[in-house]
């Protein structure tokens, strides 16, 4: 009986050994849980949610290029602009390679680092950043310009599918901070200026132009929340989460992408994005989307042109759901949404997107157009049924 134990473990083993065992490393699993932080009315009467500061309107007033225009922005800019390094304790197991088992081995664990960026957008300490950037961190370290003292910042809240990040970091007196512009009304070739911390080189300065608008780098449900502002600045490897800033120092966007094996080929998240997604980051420490009840189609240019538009913008309903908010409020099929509370969209993506990042039960104004003029409908969103992975919004 012990002869016959011995022969099948050594079979056993014999198996392994000619298969191949080998060594996988799994991430601390993210458990969804709210990060524990200080959620008090803060803001704006009635939206106690607005934390950051609106660039004012420059009432397309171009700023004049002149020598010393990159050193004044520099000037302004990298005092709120930080270096972000985070530490992940990485918990290794061994297992088969058909993974049938595994076991868990605490002496190869290991920690692994990444850095990248972030700013400041209000003097309490509150910055953005990427998801990607602090996502499965179990420390997130902040250093401030020209400080030597290193801060732990608190993650607020996290949202993947736009790749933001809200962290929190405390200090003695106010910080400076940096203001969000309207990122709809930056125009193709307008100048813009990257600063990050690439490959660990802190608060390095590129320029480039805003090469193109809108772009969606996935199709389908993968790119529904991307809205990217290419620009030609370099970004690279550590610059995720810095600030894409017009030449006022204004954010225009947070520097999110790039191509690989691309020259001068960035991708920023805009601004105007980061402003809805805000909100939530800090009431709930995530998205919780929103739901009015309607299914949304492209504006085509025949339809566009039929509806006397100058171009194809905007969502047209093209199913209203019965007893949901948009029904109650009078939307009905065949109407162009064009604007959320006074917010363009450019096309029915960008409506599905604004509508689920509005906060459920504070009334919304729609701009629409039906039989060639515009009306006002006002409804009240409420909380999606489902996560943001529905396809109704």
């Amino acid at each position: 009986m012990m002869k016959r134990m011995v022969q099948i473990l050594l079979v056993v083993l014999l198996g392994f050994g000619l298969s191949g065992c080998f060594f996988a490393y799994r991430a601390p699993v993210d458990d969804g849980a709210t990060p524990v932080v200080d959620r008090q009315p803060r803001g704006l009467p009635g939206y106690p949610e607005k934390i950051w500061t609106d660039a004012p309107d420059d009432n397309g007033q171009a700023m004049p290029l002149a020598s010393d225009t990159f050193v004044k922005l520099a000037g302004r800019a990298n005092p709120a602009v930080v270096n972000i390094f985070t530490e992940t304790n990485i918990r290794t197991r061994v297992g088969d390679p058909l993974g049938l088992f595994t076991i868990r081995t605490p002496n190869l664990d290991f920690n692994a680092n990444a850095l990248g960026t972030g700013f400041l957008i209000s003097p309490d300490g509150f910055l953005l950043t990427n998801a990607h950037v602090v996502a499965s961190a179990d420390e997130v370290k902040v250093y401030l310009w020209n400080e030597s003292e290193v801060k732990t910042a608190q993650v607020v809240g996290i949202d993947r599918v736009s790749d933001l990040a809200l962290l929190k970091i405390s200090h003695s007196k106010p910080l400076p901070f940096l203001q969000l512009a309207d990122s709809d009304s930056v125009e193709v070739g307008e100048m813009a200026v990257a600063i990050g911390n690439p490959f660990g080189l802190n608060h390095s300065l590129t320029d480039g132009l805003i090469s193109a608008k809108h772009r969606r780098l996935h199709e389908g449900k993968a790119g529904q929340y991307e809205d990217f502002l290419q620009t030609s600045a370099q970004i690279n490897p550590g610059n995720s989460g810095g600030p894409l800033l017009d030449l006022h120092g204004a954010v225009v966007g947070v520097n999110t992408a790039i191509i690989a094996g691309g020259q001068g080929i960035g991708f920023a998240v805009p601004s105007n994005l980061a402003k809805e997604v805000v909100p939530h980051l800090l009431s709930y420490g995530r998205v919780r989307a929103s739901y009015i009840g309607i299914e949304v189609g492209e504006v085509t240019p025949d339809l566009a042109k039929r509806m006397e538009l100058s171009e194809a913008r905007g969502g047209v309903v093209t199913d209203v759901i019965a007893a949901g908010p948009a029904e109650r409020a009078g939307l009905a099929k065949n109407d162009i949404i064009l604007a959320v509370n006074k917010t363009q969209v450019h096309d029915a993506a960008a409506l599905a997107r604004t509508v689920s990042l509005l906060i459920a039960d504070r009334p919304a104004v729609l701009t629409v157009l039906r039989g060639g003029k515009q009306i006002k409908i006002t409804l009240t969103p409420i909380m999606a049924p489902a996560d943001r992975e529905t396809g109704r919004k």
